[in-house]
């Protein structure tokens, strides 16, 4: 395993240990620049709006203020997701 692929099983366990929203903003806040975040949010929202399948790229787009590019990749990434975590999201979304 490189150590990339370690560090980030590292911080993938150690964001499983947080037990509070504000723990996490805290973290996050720690972790993450303002710009980083944005970037998170922006990839929440399109994810939530392709799951939710209510809008089309474009309006995805133009809603979020976000490119095409990015909303495929978006699209691309729920292609090779389990069907289970797809469902999960479908569910908490």
């Amino acid at each position: 395993m490189t150590l990339s692929k370690k560090s980030w099983r590292d911080f993938v366990k150690l964001c499983s240990k947080i037990e509070s929203p504000e723990q996490f903003t805290q973290f996050f806040d720690l972790f993450l620049t303002i710009e980083e975040k944005e970037t998170l949010a922006a990839r929440y929202l399109i994810l939530k709006a392709l799951i939710e399948g209510e809008l089309t790229q474009r309006e995805i787009s133009k809603t979020y203020n976000v490119s095409i590019a990015k909303i495929t990749r978006g699209s691309n990434a729920l292609k090779i997701i389990s069907p289970e975590l797809k469902e999960l999201l479908k569910k908490k979304f």
